[in-house]
């Protein structure tokens, strides 16, 4: 019985924190135009990326999320 008390307690525990810290479709959107912006992060064209990391001799890091 303690256990699944700690377990409900645990999973609205863990319910409400993602509540506070997610990220819905308005932040994101806000972040790929803050990137975009800068012209220093390559967004979403995977063929410039390697144009680019050729031209400058310099590894990728490609993220998916």
């Amino acid at each position: 019985m303690k256990f699944r008390i700690s377990g409900i307690i645990l999973g609205i525990f863990l319910l409400a924190v993602s509540f506070c810290f997610g990220h819905g479709d308005r932040e994101v959107s806000e972040d790929i135009e803050a990137v975009a912006s800068t012209g220093y992060w390559i967004y979403n064209d995977l063929d410039k990326g390697y144009t680019e990391a050729e031209k400058t001799g310099q590894p990728m890091l490609i993220v998916f999320r």
